[in-house]
């Protein structure tokens, strides 16, 4: 597996169980929202990391749910996120 292909199969996983967990992205407009929140997160945090670290960091669903909402955390605390409610 490479890379890239890791980080694809993160962010698919991440679309599908993030909106199910938390009932978010009711609406279209949620939706994307949601899945905007996610693309980035894969982006500007995941993405930084080399396939060896991607494998030992998210190692189960709880680990990338987790770092996930951190960076959302993280997000909120900057500033940067567009709903202080939001995942």
């Amino acid at each position: 597996m490479t890379r890239t292909e890791f980080l694809e199969n993160l962010e698919k996983a991440l679309k599908k169980i993030i909106p199910e967990m938390f009932d978010e992205g009711d609406t279209l407009e949620e939706h994307i929202q949601l899945e905007k929140k996610i693309e980035a997160f894969i982006k500007e945090s995941a993405g930084e990391y080399t396939l060896d670290e991607l494998m030992e960091t998210f190692t189960s669903a709880q680990a990338a749910i987790g770092l996930f909402l951190e960076y959302q955390d993280a997000k909120r605390i900057c500033g940067e996120s567009e709903s202080p409610h939001s995942v």
